[in-house]
């Protein structure tokens, strides 16, 4: 009997297999995309709306600045800590999204509508923000190296 990789059509089959396999390799190797950092801004948004601190900052890399070295990633932590404690209920709105993509390195500008509530159909407070955002690919995942934020004006 002979192998598979002996005859012309098992050659083939081999063929289609192993360019199959490489296509399924390359889907699957994560690489620095816009729509890899398109899925962690919502997963950020998801985060901050669930008031899940630690889930947003998994994303926020253990050098992060903020606002021209107002906050580290401590201080982010702190600052997201105060507010989930005092709002029952957040809601993010997010509105034009620029992003910027730079190899492995990405700015991401928006506006960002954040309010917050004890729970009711109207929230208490809110505010509308414009925010820069410098993002770095480091295994496999996005990180947020740096943000400045502003009330909107």
């Amino acid at each position: 009997m002979q192998g598979l990789g002996n005859s012309p059509v098992g050659r083939c089959l081999l063929g289609a297999i192993a360019v199959v396999c490489a296509l399924l390799m390359t889907a699957c190797s994560r690489s620095p995309s816009e729509q890899a950092l398109r899925d962690t801004l919502d997963s950020l948004e998801i985060a901050g709306e669930t008031r899940d601190v630690g889930d947003f900052m998994e994303f926020v890399a253990d050098d992060f600045v903020g606002n021209s070295s107002e906050f580290d990633r401590k201080g982010l932590e702190r600052l997201l800590r105060l507010v989930a404690m005092r709002h029952q209920s957040i809601s993010v709105v997010r509105s034009g999204l620029e992003i910027e993509m730079h190899g492995a390195r990405a700015v991401v500008r928006m506006r960002i509508l954040v309010t917050g509530g004890s729970g009711g159909l109207i929230p208490d407070s809110g505010q509308l923000f414009d925010t820069e955002s410098a993002w770095r690919f480091i295994d496999g995942e996005w990180q947020l190296g740096s943000a400045s934020w502003k009330p909107a004006g």
